[in-house]
C-alpha cells in the first residue's frame, strides 16, 4: 500500500513534500476508500513537519534540526499552499483535535 511505504515513526521521508499535494487532494475525495485513515497519516505528517526547538537536546538528538530535515520545512511550506483543500477536509472522519493540527500545519489557525 502506497501509504505504508512512504511513513516511517521514527522519520519524515524526503519525498513527502512531492506527494503530500496528491496525498491532500486523494484526503478531499469522497471516493477514495479508507479516507480516515488517509488523514490519520497526514495529521502525523503535519506533526513531524512541526519544527524542532533547537534548545530541546533530546528531541534535536531524536529528529535532528531543520537545517537536517529541509523536507520539514517543505512539507510547512506545502500545507500551507494547500490551505484551500485543507479547509475542505471532511469532519467527522478523524478527531477535532486531528482535524486542528491539519488545520494549524496549513495557517488556518
Amino acid at each position: 500500500m502506497l501509504t505504508n511505504t512512504m511513513f516511517s515513526i521514527a522519520e519524515m521521508n524526503p519525498a513527502m513534500p512531492e506527494v503530500l499535494p496528491f496525498l491532500l487532494r486523494l484526503a478531499g475525495d469522497p471516493q477514495v476508500p479508507e479516507r480516515s485513515g488517509l488523514l490519520d497519516r497526514l495529521v502525523t505528517v503535519a506533526d513531524y513537519s512541526e519544527p524542532i526547538d533547537s534548545g530541546n537536546e533530546a528531541m534535536t538528538l531524536w529528529f535532528g534540526n531543520d537545517n537536517d530535515h529541509p523536507e520539514r520545512v517543505q512539507c510547512r511550506d506545502v500545507f500551507e499552499q494547500h490551505a484551500s483543500v485543507v479547509a475542505m477536509l471532511p469532519e467527522g472522519l478523524i478527531t477535532p483535535d486531528s482535524r486542528a493540527k491539519l488545520r494549524q500545519a496549513a495557517g488556518l489557525l
